[in-house]
């Protein structure tokens, strides 16, 4: 009698898969074998296959849609293979081969997939392996939580998935429901909602108290993926979709294995996985031994912003007598980096022509560009750095609030051949700002796409700009999808996107050396040392394209699914800058750059017409006024983690590894209402690192105007010969060695301070 289940094991788990379909039946690990992670339906398919009809719609194709399935159960020394081939799906002449392999001598589970279309069938994606879970693992009722390297920040905890949430008056899922809608490229998604892009890294975890899954892709070659968790009845569904240079007629094997495992811990330990794979990549290229990173920008200035016009997005635009012309600014700036005692980094925004963030019709400046010279020239003086960040490859049609209507100027510059273009052919319209900021994605597989943007950025260049967000739209470096049949890749998203970021970036990186070596025109900014930039996190693949990155920062417990999940993988390999962030009022600076001090990132904030910094609870814009926040005490947070990180923190906060945090005791909640919100915040924020020459550091940062005495246990600490040595950056640097010979270490941080702890 044949049996219904077929089984294979790895050196972690125990999978079991139906013997008819080889849809995944169960899932336990081995270090918690009553656990069991699959929560398996008849209707759950193998596999999905996404694609275009002849009216360019995106449908499915389903695993049970196969005539005819044959499975194989081959054993070769140590190893196990399971082959299923799926013919004739749905009627059409398709042949999908899955394969799942496992040793005992191997943790991982690896899953493989090919297919055969005789069909001429338009594929846009390949969603395998299909594993549904259990929203309930049995454990500490609620411990259950998901990870994902991606979201607006630097990723996300969803904790205890299968509770509902508040939502506008109502309630909803915490998860949305798995349907095409979810996985299609259009318009509605987004257009950096894909990895390599604003999905950073190509994992995602589920757990709980007692063990977790993990699943990874293995991919080196920037293949376009999307990864989601979602509803799927009678569970959830953690989802990698393999998008792109899928042949209309012929065959593909993916190039990459999938690999799952199981794990025992949190997001840290599944985030190690990880870490120890990614590492050994090339993208992986730590600080330190990068030759291209300006000595100016490893110096951490102060990040601060000047918004020429208008004080929001979505307000009026008129230009600021307080900041127009540029060069009244100066006197403001000087303010703050006294207040700061350190170099500052003048990043202009919204300083466009035609209204803020007016791209590509954008210049001359607002202010004029005369004026624009000389404030920068006045910055490079005081030995400050300028730099901008920009609208990306948008191409943007209308400012409502200024009348501004671009519509002409995008025909007469021919901006419809650098529009991306959905699958039915329409121009792909950006959607989250369409109200105020009208605007296409631009393809950068179209010449015109990457010649206007190199002009553009050559005038940012012979400004004498040294930081340029370029990307500051295309969130993760993210190259936007595209299914255009006239430019210059294949009419589908696929792995030609991180082709074209790579020849973007090289180009641009080849007009700063053009600068620098031109005697005539641009012999004044021979010196310029421009650092790249570009929104929300880098994707892995582009780490070694750019010098620096944006992360806007959180506070823990804040009632957001936000964790320094980007920090921990890739802090080392890139500068980080956390300019603006959210943290509640008022308090509001004090508490984001205490986050940027354990975190690793730059500090900074946004200039005020009367010098002072924006004080709300925003990560990017708000009104100037009412002032919030004690302005004392916001720039002697800036100084004080601005100091730590120049000084005796840079080996950490600078080119570190974030490691776990340490085990810490004594830290009081503090606890308040604001505008009818109850804020509950740690009064010390702190995190641990590894330095390049193996030294361990704990970092800690009080951001309150009150001192607190904080106890830290952590054997890393005592891994040295020698004490504990500790550098305090409160009103002075102070330094002395503590000779502990207990495990515990107390210390008590002045108010505004932040401290570092090494052996």
């Amino acid at each position: 009698m044949q049996p219904d289940r077929l089984t294979l094991e790895s050196l972690a788990d125990s999978l079991e898969f139906d013997a008819q379909t080889l849809s995944l039946r169960s899932c336990r690990s081995k270090s918690a074998p009553e656990q069991e992670f699959i929560s398996a339906a008849d209707s759950t398919p193998v596999f999905v296959i996404g694609y275009l009809d002849a009216r360019r719609q995106y449908h499915w194709l389903y695993s049970s849609q196969a005539e005819d399935i044959q499975i194989t159960h081959d054993r070769v020394g140590d190893v196990q293979t399971l082959t299923a081939v799926y013919s004739r799906i749905a009627g059409h002449e398709i042949q999908v081969t899955c394969r799942v392999q496992a040793s005992r001598n191997d943790r991982f589970m690896r899953w493989s997939i090919g297919l055969v279309n005789d069909a001429g069938l338009d594929v846009v994606d390949v969603q395998y392996p299909f594993i549904v879970c259990r929203y309930d693992l049995q454990g500490t009722a609620g411990s259950e939580a998901i990870l994902l390297p991606h979201g607006y920040g630097s990723g996300r905890l969803i904790e205890n998935p299968g509770a509902a949430v508040p939502y506008g008056g109502a309630w909803k899922q915490k998860l949305a429901p798995d349907s095409w809608r979810e996985w299609e490229f259009c318009a509605r998604m987004g257009d950096a909602n894909h990895y390599p892009g604003m999905q950073f890294a190509q994992f995602l975890a589920y757990y709980n108290d007692r063990a977790g899954l993990y699943l990874a892709c293995e991919d080196t070659a920037a293949n376009v993926k999307r990864f989601a968790a979602l509803h799927h009845e009678p569970g959830l569904r953690l989802g990698v979709a393999h998008v792109g240079d899928w042949p209309a007629h012929g065959e593909r094997a993916l190039e990459y294995d999938t690999v799952t495992c199981s794990f025992t811990g949190d997001w840290y330990d599944a985030a190690d996985i990880y870490r120890a794979w990614s590492f050994k990549q090339k993208w992986f290229t730590p600080l330190f031994q990068r030759q291209d990173i300006p000595a100016w920008l490893l110096d951490s200035p102060v990040y601060i912003t000047v918004r020429p016009q208008g004080v929001l997005d979505a307000g009026p635009v008129l230009p600021l007598t307080a900041f127009v012309p540029y060069e009244q600014c100066i006197p403001l700036l000087e303010k703050v980096a006294e207040r700061v005692q350190a170099p500052l980094a003048v990043i202009l925004m919204g300083w466009e022509r035609g209204g803020s963030w007016v791209y590509p019709d954008a210049l001359p400046p607002v202010g004029g560009e005369a004026s624009m010279r000389n404030f920068i020239q006045s910055i490079r003086a005081h030995g400050w750095r300028a730099g901008t960040f920009c609208s990306g490859t948008r191409w943007v049609i209308g400012q409502c609030w200024n009348d501004y209507d671009g519509r002409d100027y995008f025909d007469q510059h021919h901006g419809a051949d650098a529009v991306c273009r959905e699958a039915d052919g329409s121009p792909w319209r950006e959607t989250w700002d369409a109200d105020w900021r009208p605007s296409y994605a631009c393809c950068l597989g179209t010449d015109k796409t990457r010649r206007t943007a190199q002009e553009f950025v050559k005038h940012l260049i012979g400004w004498g700009m040294e930081s340029i967000q370029f990307l500051d739209q295309n969130n993760g470096s993210a190259t936007f999808p595209c299914f255009a049949t006239q430019h210059e890749h294949p009419p589908v998203p696929g792995k030609w996107m991180a082709g074209k970021m790579k020849q973007f970036m090289d180009e641009l990186h080849a007009l700063a050396r053009e600068a620098g070596q031109d005697k005539g025109a641009h012999a004044h900014v021979a010196h310029v040392h421009v650092a790249h930039s570009a929104e929300s996190g880098l994707n892995e693949v582009c780490l070694p394209l750019f010098q620096e990155t944006e992360l806007r920062t959180f506070p823990p417990h804040y009632g957001v699914d936000t964790i320094p999940l980007y920090q921990y993988l890739f802090h080392e390999c890139v500068v980080l800058q956390g300019m603006m962030g959210n943290a509640p009022e008022p308090y509001h600076l004090a508490i984001r750059n205490a986050v940027n001090c354990v975190l690793g990132g730059i500090p900074g904030g946004v200039l005020t017409g009367d010098g002072t910094l924006l004080d709300k609870d925003t990560n990017n814009w708000a009104p100037w006024l009412p002032r919030l926040e004690n302005s004392a005490n916001a720039f002697e947070m800036i100084r004080t983690v601005t100091a730590l990180r120049r000084g005796a923190g840079k080996d950490f906060l600078v080119y570190g590894r974030m490691l776990r945090p340490a085990q810490t005791g004594g830290i009081p909640t503090i606890e308040w209402q604001y505008n009818g919100r109850t804020n509950r915040i740690p009064a010390i924020f702190h995190s641990a690192w590894h330095a390049p020459d193996g030294r361990i550091g704990i970092v800690l940062a009080n951001w309150t105007a009150e001192p607190h005495t904080v106890s830290i246990q952590d054997d890393r600490l005592h891994a040295g010969d020698g004490g504990i040595w500790l550098s305090v950056s409160g009103r002075s640097m102070e330094s002395s060695t503590i000779d502990s010979p207990s495990r515990s270490v107390s210390l008590t941080l002045p108010p505004l301070s932040c401290a570092l702890l090494r052996h």
